[in-house]
């Protein structure tokens, strides 16, 4: 039997998702099944109608305006970019391993926003995961879209696909019902033995070494040709090799000694981004880079160590170990390698400034609050997104850190007490200007109130927090507070009107961003003065407020064209 032919003798099957193992962006709450990443499981069955359906699975962001945003976090290292600009993904297994041969996506709001569909590959340790398929972000007239793109062909057995996304380019929320894998299972003990020793491949499999970056690409001197660096200084390549990307300094390193000399200067590893690589990172990286971080000051291994938790977090402890005096950036979103001993190092980077911690279990965090929590104590950004930190911790947190200006606690459910965090941060915190606690739902009207004595916020999402309480007059003090007020998230107020409103409207002059989502009690003669009198109004969010109709809304995009008016309905 040819190996051109050896899937063909198999079983055809398709598969649903049969369950949702990872993902970096919702729109629920934990508890709610409205746009949540469970959705995915299944056959579709509002396709192909399109709309937007709490039965499917909904990303939060989308455009750029979250880019605009103050708290966005920029890139550590502008040279290692990805140039498809994936944002987010979602990591979904199968009922049964296959060789894949289609892939389709069941897109029913916004479609577009694929860029990348990987497969895990069964018994493949050292590289696990191979590229299925990559393109530029889409954009298609509002229909529901079965995306079912041309995939690379391989002969590997997976049960596990994910999909990266990048919605910077839509209008509005992306969402996705289903997803349908198909493919080959093997059905003799043959079959099976040939696909787990990966004899299929044995004959098209690249060798590559363990001693390398992130790159298998070997590269000598023979093949840049005529060698116009000799002539050049050490200080002056040095200088070059600052403007490359990690790939190419691997590359570099393995050209002639003394270019592996110079590459493995610690100057050019102060900042690492690997998050483009994650794909590639594993703990021979790590090593790697163990060997020239020696002043290492920002470092981001989000996405990075999920296929060898144990292993990737010992080196990442060493890595942190090595540049406690230097660190001062630090982003771990989604790392499943975050332990006990990886916090224990945390605290003895005391110098760190900005802390992402997005997308991680809190149950290990404990321990940083029962020693020497308060040694982290110069912080000015940080993001616990998604965490389970409870109020006594944030608390701790925000008295120990004076100079913050950042705070995300976006969907961080276990927080009860948001009013007394917010009088905490109004006397601790004077310099903060951003504040994001988006869907956490303790705040009341009082703990809103107080953030008029913050007079450098800039940045406030308060989205759902107040979605069943009374806002009474806390807006009123918002206006004469918060002069300074750029970005204003109000989304499902229920109990707001046009009058608690207008206070911000007549008051807050530099706002670019205003929200009102949802607030069905709010009427267009208050979204027109919105217009009219916030001369730097750039996007204003008044989705699902029943009292507007589209031709007012046409009208107004037609005599404001600079302001982008979202005006989505059901």
């Amino acid at each position: 039997m040819g190996t051109s032919r050896f899937p063909e003798a198999m079983a055809r099957l398709e598969f649903y998702v049969q369950s949702v193992l990872d993902y970096t962006s919702r729109y629920n709450y934990s508890t709610s099944l409205y746009y949540a990443p469970t959705n995915l499981i299944g056959e579709y069955e509002k396709y192909p109608t399109y709309g937007d359906f709490p039965e499917a699975y909904c990303l939060r962001t989308y455009g750029k305006w979250w880019k605009n945003s103050e708290s966005y976090q920029p890139n550590y290292r502008p040279q290692d970019y990805d140039l498809l600009g994936a944002e987010d993904y979602v990591t979904v297994q199968f009922e049964h391993a296959l060789i894949p041969k289609d892939i389709c996506v069941y897109e029913i709001y916004n479609p577009g926003a694929v860029v990348r569909i990987w497969a895990k590959l069964l018994y493949q340790t050292e590289r696990p995961w191979a590229l299925l398929w990559e393109g530029q972000p889409e954009k298609f007239p509002h229909n529901s879209r079965k995306f079912h793109p041309k995939i690379k062909q391989i002969n590997y057995l997976t049960d596990t696909i994910r999909l990266e996304f990048n919605q910077t380019h839509l209008e509005y929320h992306y969402a996705v019902e289903a997803i349908l894998l198909g493919g080959y299972v093997p059905t003799t003990g043959l079959q099976t033995s040939v696909m787990s020793m990966g004899l299929l491949n044995l004959l098209t499999e690249p060798v590559t070494s363990k001693n390398q970056c992130i790159d298998n690409v070997s590269i000598t001197i023979e093949d840049l040709g005529t060698d116009f660096f000799s002539s050049l200084p050490n200080e002056v390549i040095l200088h070059i090799f600052q403007y490359l990307d990690l790939k190419s300094l691997s590359r570099c390193a393995r050209v002639n000694k003394r270019w592996n000399q110079i590459s493995a200067d610690a100057l050019l590893y102060q900042n690492i981004n690997l998050k483009p690589y994650w794909y590639l990172v594993n703990c021979d990286t790590l090593r790697y880079f163990l060997e020239r971080c020696k002043t290492l000051k920002k470092l981001d291994l989000s996405w990075c160590g999920s296929d060898d938790v144990d292993g990737f977090g010992n080196l990442v402890v060493s890595l942190l170990e090595a540049n406690f005096s230097t660190l001062t950036h630090l982003s771990l979103g989604n790392c499943k390698f975050v332990d006990t001993e990886v916090v224990v190092r945390l605290i003895f980077c005391s110098e760190l400034v900005d802390l992402r911690l997005r997308n991680l279990s809190w149950r290990d965090m404990a321990l940083w609050f029962s020693s020497s929590w308060h040694k982290i104590n110069k912080l000015t950004a940080l993001d616990l997104t998604s965490s389970d930190i409870d109020d006594n911790q944030l608390i701790l947190l925000l008295k120990a850190n004076p100079h913050l200006k950042i705070l995300i606690i976006d969907l961080c459910e276990k927080l009860q007490k948001l009013d007394q965090v917010v009088q905490v941060l109004v006397d601790c915190n004077k310099q903060i200007s951003t504040w994001s606690s988006w869907k956490t739902l303790s705040l009341t009207a009082e703990g809103v109130r107080r953030f008029a004595n913050c007079p450098n916020i800039k940045e406030l999402d308060l989205g759902w927090c107040l979605i069943n309480k009374d806002p009474g007059n806390c807006l009123h003090f918002i206006a004469e507070g918060c002069p300074q007020l750029k970005r204003l998230i109000l989304s499902e107020w229920r109990g707001l009107n046009d009058a608690l409103i207008m206070p911000v409207i007549m008051s807050c002059k530099e706002l670019t961003q205003l929200d009102l989502l949802g607030n069905k009690n709010i009427t267009s003669d208050t979204f027109k003065k919105a217009l009219l009198l916030l001369p730097k109004l750039r996007l204003l969010d008044i989705s699902y407020c029943d009292s507007v109709q589209q031709e007012e809304v046409n009208a107004w995009r037609q005599q404001y064209p600079h302001i982008t008016i979202q005006n989505y309905i059901i």
